[in-house]
């Protein structure tokens, strides 16, 4: 007897086949890196938002060493950038959060070649206009500072390089502040405890700010941490890292304790040694090592509870190489893994989770140049 079938049947079976085929190819990337749509502006320092709509918002950064204004947005959905709406400062090494009301906040940065100062200015991106509006001013100004949203919806920043010079800050500061979002204004809050710039600030389950690392006012790492308390203001010391360290990562597990890994040590080079800090009992422990040491890298959650690192600074006592290479943590295991290389090194640029699940990972510089090329993590 033979088999006949339709053009109907033909259609189901060639979308069968379709689906098993990308089903495949889907299994077969993952880990793996894909190019995407590159930006019209090439950056790096600049910042990366993700929106409720899921789209990316891309702003500053610099360009052969000068603060560009423009924005971009991304749209996972169509894998393209559209150009909207200029900063009213152009700013680099900045900081931006999402606030409650869906609107961007950025601040701070460093203005023109970085080494003419820095802007206490702030500004907020309306997605549905794509424009930028002024808003009230810091009361100090700062770059490589840490921006935080606390659960009041309010803003608390921290910390950061008051001046730049060829080696880097040429000033830290303490002062912490809030921005609240009903005013458009900036308010005093308690000094942290000691002044550091290149810092990491994460928000905790208990709804308390930890602040470590970083680099003093001599330029030198600094090991020290300590908790922001927003109901009264204050700042208390906590235990002291294994490891001095600044311009590292640090991310939110979902066990609620914090992961630092990578920077600067003492001795001026980088550093493998990553460790864990446990809110409830105030202290680090070191876990895994990371299989290249690095500086400058992005940190980014992935939905099953893994951290990936991405790039970043390789630097020895003679060498500094930027990198391509990305590497996996495994909370469960507390072990370093790697994983698929990005297509160019980048150092400068951003990773930002998509609600897809892929990370975006947008321009950067490899020290030569200035990229416009993204790619899509596939974990």
């Amino acid at each position: 007897m033979k088999l006949h079938t339709t053009n109907s049947s033909k259609t189901i079976i060639a979308a069968a086949v379709l689906v098993v085929a990308l089903n495949a190819f889907a299994l077969a990337a993952s880990g793996t890196w894909t190019g995407t749509a590159s930006l019209h502006a090439a950056r790096d320092g600049h910042t990366a938002t993700l929106l409720p709509n899921g789209n990316v918002v891309i702003a500053g950064g610099e360009n052969n060493n000068q603060a560009v204004s423009s924005s971009e947005v991304y749209s996972p959905t169509f894998g393209s950038w559209v150009v909207s709406g200029n900063l009213n400062v152009a700013r680099s090494n900045a900081s931006a959060v999402l606030l409650p009301n869906g609107e961007i906040l950025i601040a701070g940065g460093c203005i023109s070649s970085c080494l003419s100062g820095t802007t206490s200015s702030a500004e907020l991106y309306n997605s549905l206009g794509g424009k930028w509006t002024s808003t009230g001013a810091m009361i100090t100004a700062r770059t490589y500072f840490s921006m935080v949203r606390l659960p009041s919806g309010q803003i608390l920043v921290a910390g950061g390089c008051t001046g730049l010079n060829a080696n880097g800050c040429s000033g830290v500061t303490n002062k912490a502040e809030i921005y609240n979002p009903s005013t458009g204004k900036w308010t005093a809050t308690g000094s942290m405890i000691a002044a550091r710039g290149n810092l990491t600030a994460t928000l905790l389950p208990n709804g308390k700010v930890l602040a470590a690392g970083g680099i003093n006012g001599a330029d030198n790492p600094i090991g020290t941490a300590e908790l922001y308390n927003p109901a009264t203001g204050k700042w208390t010391a906590t235990g002291n890292m294994i490891t001095a360290r600044d311009e590292h990562t640090a991310a939110l597990l979902a066990t609620g304790n914090v992961l630092v890994a990578g920077g600067e040590n003492l001795s001026g080079v980088t550093t493998i040694r990553t460790e864990l800090y446990n809110p409830s009992t105030g202290k680090w422990t070191a876990t895994g090592n990371l299989n290249t040491s690095r500086l400058e890298h992005t940190s980014t959650m992935l939905m099953n509870g893994n951290v990936l690192i991405a790039g970043g600074n390789h630097v020895t006592a003679g060498t500094t190489t930027v990198l391509s290479s990305a590497e996996l943590y495994n909370p469960a295991t507390g072990k370093w893994t790697s994983t698929g290389s990005m297509s160019v090194a980048r150092v400068g640029h951003t990773s930002t989770l998509l609600t897809s699940g892929k990370v975006l990972t947008s321009s950067g510089s490899d020290a030569n140049n200035d990229w416009t090329s993204a790619e899509l993590y596939q974990p």
